[in-house]
C-alpha cells in the first residue's frame, strides 16, 4: 500500500526526561502547519533499519553527555534541539524560524490536517465496507483476542471500538460476554447490525464518544488507532480508559513497524499511522495510570488489497487502577 503524500515529515526523537520538552515543540511546530510525531531517541537507535521520517529533529537534554549520537540513524536535514537552553543547532542556520522555513520549502506536499484524514478514512471505510467485511468477518486474530479475554469474567461488558462489520463484537457475544459496538462509518455499523442479532451498535468516533464513565468491564480495540494522527493518540487513550470501569481491561491491537501511509487505491485513501513497536502505546498508556499485564505480537499477509504484504500486528492489555487516583 504505496502513499503518494508525504504525511509524517517531522519526527522529535529524544530522551526520556525531556518529553515535556518534546510535547512543546511538537505544539509548536503542529501550529506552523507541520505535522510531528514524537519518538525516544534511544528507542529509535535501537531499530533504526527503517526511518519514518523525512525530517528528523533530535532533541538533547541536560544529560545530553551521555548520548552518543555516532550511533544515531542518518536522516536528511537532520537537526538538534537543545532542551535546556530552547535553541536549535543545524549546520546551516540555528535559528528555530531557519528551521521551520528549511521545513516547510523543501517538504513534498502542502500541509496535511488531523481532521482531513479523518475525514478521508471514515468516508474510505464507507465505500469499502462490503469489500473489508468479505476479506476479514470470517477472521478473528485468535491468540491476540484470547490474551484479552482471559482477564474478564464470563458475562462482562465489553465496548468493541471501531468495530466494522462487528466480527470481534460477535465473537465476544459467542464467547458469553455482552458486547456493545462502536463505529464512525456508517456502512459498516449497517452490516455489523444486518449480521448480528441481539448486538447493540452505535455511530461515533473514539475522538468523541459519549458513553459514561466507568461504563465497562473491558474495552476492545482493533486496528482503529492506526487511524488516529499520532498528535491525537492521547486523546483517544484517555477517552477509552474514561468509559472503563476501575480494576477494568483494555486491549489494543494495532499494526506497528511501517511508515505511515495514506492508502491509495481505487476508493480506498485510508490514512494509517504505525507506531514504531509496542512501546509507542504503552509508555502513554502508562501515563494515564494504567497498568500494562500482557502483551502479544503477530503477523498475518491478509489484506483487502491481496497486496504481497506481511503485516506486524502488537495487542497491548493493561489493567485501569481498582480505585479512582482522582
Amino acid at each position: 500500500m504505496a502513499s503518494k503524500t508525504t504525511v509524517l515529515e517531522v519526527m522529535i526523537h529524544h530522551l526520556a526526561a525531556d518529553a515535556t520538552v518534546a510535547a512543546a515543540l511538537q505544539k509548536r511546530l503542529y501550529h506552523q502547519g507541520i505535522r510531528a510525531g514524537i519518538s525516544n531517541l534511544s528507542a529509535t537507535m535501537q531499530s533504526s533499519k527503517t526511518q519514518i521520517a523525512r525530517h528528523s529533529i533530535y532533541l538533547i537534554g541536560s544529560d545530553s553527555d551521555v548520548l552518543n549520537l555516532s550511533n544515531a540513524p542518518d536522516n536528511r536535514d537532520d537537526s538538534i534541539f537543545i532542551s535546556p537552553n530552547a535553541l536549535f543547532y543545524s549546520a546551516k542556520d540555528p535559528s528555530y524560524a531557519k528551521l521551520v522555513d528549511q521545513i516547510i520549502c523543501s517538504r513534498e506536499t502542502s500541509p496535511i490536517n488531523t481532521r482531513y484524514l479523518r475525514h478521508m478514512t471514515q468516508a474510505s471505510y464507507n465505500a469499502i465496507a462490503s469489500q473489508f467485511t468479505d476479506v476479514w468477518f470470517d477472521t478473528i486474530p485468535g491468540e491476540a483476542i484470547e490474551t484479552f479475554m482471559e482477564h474478564l469474567p464470563r458475562g462482562a461488558t465489553i465496548l468493541d471500538a471501531g468495530c466494522g462489520p462487528g466480527h470481534h463484537t460477535r465473537f465476544f457475544k459467542q464467547a458469553g460476554f455482552n458486547p456493545v459496538g462502536l463505529d464512525f462509518s456508517r456502512s459498516m455499523l449497517n452490516i455489523a447490525i444486518s449480521k448480528n442479532d441481539g448486538i447493540p451498535f452505535h455511530y461515533g468516533d473514539i475522538l468523541s464518544y459519549d458513553f459514561p464513565k466507568a461504563y465497562f468491564d473491558g474495552v476492545w480495540s482493533a486496528v482503529a488507532l492506526n487511524h488516529i494522527p499520532s498528535e491525537e493518540l492521547p486523546l483517544a487513550l484517555a477517552n477509552l480508559t474514561a468509559t472503563l470501569k476501575f480494576g477494568g481491561f483494555i486491549g489494543l491491537n494495532f499494526q506497528v513497524g511501517r511508515p505511515s501511509e495514506i492508502v491509495s487505491r481505487e476508493n480506498d485513501h485510508r490514512f494509517f499511522e504505525y507506531p514504531a513497536n509496542e512501546y509507542d502505546i504503552i509508555y502513554p498508556l502508562e501515563a494515564l495510570g494504567v497498568r500494562v499485564v500482557a502483551t502479544h505480537i503477530g503477523t498475518t499477509t491478509r489484506n483487502i488489497h491481496g497486496l504481497p504484504l506481511i503485516l506486524r500486528f502488537a495487542t497491548v492489555v493493561a489493567q485501569k487502577s481498582k480505585i479512582d487516583a482522582s
